[in-house]
């Protein structure tokens, strides 16, 4: 476990088996996660009730939900369905210190971030596009719907699933992204980015 700071630490992410990083935020005397990986070495040490808010569907983020215990479950509709479990989140939700917010994202649909009020906001791989015959493939909606969400946190920081050390700052982020969108072309709904 890493700490970023007293109340918020993570779980390194894995490549084998494919695994995300597992936010852990402990919030009014509840402890929350903010998705669950999917190794199960991860999970072995966590043995309270925990909140739980998963970023998006795919199985490195939500794989070991059955070994955990649930005190209670956030997910988008897509996750949910995927689930099969969970309370719906649509809208913006505070709960204690803590945001919980859909964040349009050309990675999946339906992802969700997790802002504290210590500055961070974990964003899964809601940051990452797809990928195509060779090519970072973003949806130009998405990304600038995504680029207005992101400026609209109060976090400094965000907190980045599968990238060394997890902390990237807002605004580089927002510059690297305003960027990609200032390639889009007129009539085209995707932005594609070499690899």
């Amino acid at each position: 476990m890493i700490a970023i700071s007293d109340r918020i630490s993570y779980i390194e992410a894995t490549d084998d088996p494919l695994s995300a990083d597992i936010g852990i935020v402990r919030d009014g005397g509840k402890i929350w996660l903010y998705d669950v990986g999917n190794d199960e070495r991860a999970v072995s040490g966590l043995k309270d009730s925990y909140r739980i808010v998963l970023s998006h569907f795919h199985a490195d983020h939500t794989g070991n939900l059955e070994r955990l215990r649930v005190e209670a479950l956030y997910v988008s509709k897509e996750t949910g369905a995927h689930v099969h479990a969970g309370t719906l989140v649509q809208s913006d939700l505070t709960i204690g210190g803590l945001h919980i917010f859909p964040l349009p994202s050309s990675h999946a649909k339906g992802c969700l971030g997790l802002e504290t009020d210590e500055g961070f906001a974990f964003v899964g791989d809601g940051l990452y596009s797809r990928v195509k015959d060779g090519f970072y493939v973003y949806n130009a909606t998405l990304l600038k719907d995504e680029i207005e969400v992101l400026r609209s946190l109060r976090a400094e920081y965000l907190l980045v699933s599968h990238f060394r050390g997890l902390i990237r700052k807002k605004a580089d982020v927002l510059k690297e992204l305003s960027e990609i969108y200032a390639m889009r072309s007129k009539n085209d709904p995707e932005i594609k980015v070499a690899i």
